[in-house]
């Protein structure tokens, strides 16, 4: 028997095990989505009239829209100094780079708690400005935490994400040839014009794992915008919690249809970023 089945044959009972629990809660939700949730009171099998409602209501449309313009910017936000700061790490590790890493072992929920007591009212950012003279009191600080703008769940996102980033770039950008960058420089080639044509397409892979990954967990989150959004910001997944939450427990297979509708969502999003990052992207094309 060869090792590749040995080792398949080791993993059976435990991939067995989990794709059971799990394929039943993934199962299991889905046909209380479509109207299957007799523990509810509610016994309508098959239907989309949950679905419907999904797609005919006015504040799901709004919270997708809030959605992306949460998910979208932190994400981009993250890949861009995450992959300054990949490339910008030293070669070999030392203890100054390993800093980067504490952000990644923080949990979101202290991440939030961090960012109330940085951006506040009269936080430590309301009272430096207030100390600085460039605003009166510390509570003439425009609302960043739950204002409309989302600032809060925008920098929760983006502290947390960018080491993420950086990490993976640094460790692609350590076991890439660097004869290609010597000789670029050996026939004229620019400080630009090397990290254009040749740093960034060898560590484009890893941006590109960075930003599936990122973007998948930005529009999906729930703790942070729960938290941080005050009610005025929900996401779908916030939405989808608040439904759920209800205590008419008929609202629970209309809170799953949510939750499916957002996970096509993010599933058909980071194909789309999958397909149009090998097209155009160098270093991708044909991964």
């Amino acid at each position: 028997m060869s090792r590749r089945w040995r080792v398949a044959l080791g993993l059976a009972p435990a991939l067995a095990l989990l794709a059971t629990v799990f394929g039943t809660a993934l199962f299991g939700s889905l046909a209380q989505s479509l109207g299957h949730a007799p523990a509810y009171g509610v016994e309508a099998f098959p239907t989309l009239r949950y679905y419907r409602a999904v797609f005919t209501d006015a504040g799901v449309a709004t919270a997708a829209v809030r959605t992306l313009t949460t998910a979208l910017p932190a994400t981009i936000l993250g890949l861009v100094l995450g992959t300054a700061l990949g490339l910008a790490l030293p070669a070999r590790r030392d203890p100054a780079a390993s800093l980067v890493q504490v952000p990644l072992l923080v949990p979101y929920v202290v991440a939030v708690a961090l960012a109330t007591v940085w951006l506040a009212g009269g936080g430590v950012l309301a009272r430096a400005l207030a100390a600085l003279g460039l605003i009166e009191v510390p509570h003439d600080l425009p609302r960043l935490l739950d204002g409309a703008a989302g600032v809060g769940v925008l920098v929760t996102f983006v502290w947390k994400q960018v080491p993420f980033t950086a990490l993976l770039v640094a460790a692609v950008r350590a076991g890439a040839d660097p004869r290609l960058a010597e000789v670029a420089h050996v026939f004229g080639a620019t400080s630009l014009q090397r990290l254009r044509y040749v740093t960034l397409p060898q560590v484009m892979p890893a941006v590109l794992a960075a930003a599936v990954i990122t973007l998948a967990y930005n529009l999906g989150a729930l703790e942070v915008p729960l938290l941080l959004g005050g009610g005025v910001r929900d996401t779908l997944a916030v939405s989808a919690w608040r439904v759920y939450a209800d205590p008419d427990l008929t609202q629970r297979p209309q809170a799953l249809a949510i939750a499916w509708s957002l996970t096509a969502g993010v599933v058909f999003t980071v194909a789309g970023l999958l397909a149009a990052a090998r097209r155009w992207l160098p270093g991708v094309a044909g991964r």
